[in-house]
């Protein structure tokens, strides 16, 4: 199984249990996540079962008293944020000259147009479905660190992750 971490606060923030996919030139990682049941008879082990969408099937609640969470949110403990648009914006923008500074450190100076030209197009998408968006940190709640977006797309039950993939390192359990 392979996890993406958080470079700069060592926050688990999703896993390949879910499926991936890379959009805005590899700038963003997309990654589809589900309703759960937690906490009743569907919760049996967080860690399989769940982290791989186990329970989808029960409604909010259902009848085993368990309550709903999403998956991705539940099995990486991300911590919901409230923040404003103008405060995201300046966050946004702090934590991306961090990435940047980080991959010219690493030698990657190649990937820097790349990375900014992708992450200017997922920030204006954040930006443009701001009002639809709920915004989560890793377990640490670690503000200067990376920060996952989520919103539900047109037609869908589920929703989306978007997470900065130059902000996130891959490790192999």
């Amino acid at each position: 199984m392979k996890v993406w971490i958080d470079l700069f606060s060592g926050d688990e923030m999703t896993s390949d249990s879910y499926k991936h996919r890379l959009i805005h030139q590899d700038a963003c990682l997309e990654v589809d996540a589900k309703y759960i049941t937690v906490g009743g008879a569907e919760d049996i082990d967080i860690g399989a079962g769940n982290a791989f969408g186990g329970g989808e099937e029960d409604d909010a609640g259902g009848d085993d008293g368990g309550e709903t969470a999403i998956n991705i949110v539940h099995a990486h403990k991300l911590q919901e944020a409230s923040l404003s648009k103008k405060d995201t914006m300046a966050m946004l923008k702090a934590y991306l000259k961090r990435v940047v500074g980080l991959l010219k450190e690493n030698g990657k100076e190649e990937r820097v147009p790349g990375f900014k030209a992708g992450a200017t197009e997922m920030i204006k998408f954040i930006m443009e479905k701001f009002d639809e968006m709920q915004i989560f940190s890793g377990e640490n709640y670690d503000m200067e660190a990376g920060l996952a977006f989520s919103y539900t797309k047109d037609g869908e039950e589920n929703p989306v992750f978007l997470f900065f993939n130059d902000g996130l390192k891959e490790e192999k359990f």
